[in-house]
């Protein structure tokens, strides 16, 4: 019978163990491919699907980790790059959003912080300049009007004193000289 073994004069036959099969009229079982598995007894070894993985000898497919991804057929899953993730039992994996990112092996992507912005696909979120600003999860930094500023890795403009002024993207306030006068935000 398919899924059982004998040695030559037995009066039984023994099954399979999981990980292995055996056509009909078999003396022997057969360990099962990576990216394959089969459970005790089993005529046939069944590729896993996309997502999961099975090492040689296997008797079931295990699901891929969050941070990791298959073809099928595997016998192993591969690691997400950094600035893309996955969850688990995944197939490929993900670009992350601009406004994120994630290292090499993440199941989801983070936030970059305000004062801070990312492109598509990144693996790191980069400070805003001087007289620029981002708030969280933004794809650029903007820069500051006149009147207002924003120090390195700043979430918002600041609006400038009395007394003070400043032109676009500015990363201070100039105090006006002797005999000129600005109100605030000027």
């Amino acid at each position: 019978r398919s899924g059982k073994k004998s040695d030559a004069g037995a009066s039984t036959c023994e099954t399979c163990a999981g990980g292995t099969f055996s056509l009909a009229e078999s003396s022997n079982c057969t360990t099962c491919d990576g990216g394959t598995a089969a459970t005790s007894g089993s005529s046939a070894c069944t590729g896993c699907e996309s997502g999961y993985y099975a090492a040689v000898g296997s008797s079931a497919c295990s699901k891929c980790d969050g941070g990791t991804w298959s073809n099928d057929t595997a016998d192993t899953c591969t690691t997400c790059s950094a600035g893309r993730y996955a969850a688990s039992g995944a197939s490929f994996c993900m670009e992350c959003d601009a406004g994120k990112k994630s290292d090499a092996g993440a199941s989801a992507c983070e936030t970059c912080a305000g004062g801070t912005f990312s492109l598509a696909e990144s693996s790191n979120c980069t400070t805003c300049d001087g007289g620029t600003a981002a708030t969280s999860g933004s794809s650029a930094c903007t820069g500051c009007e006149s009147g207002y500023y924003a120090a390195v890795g700043s979430s918002a403009c600041s609006k400038c004193d009395g007394g003070t002024w400043s032109n676009d993207t500015a990363d201070t306030c100039t105090t006006c000289s002797a005999g000129r006068y600005a109100a605030s935000g000027a």
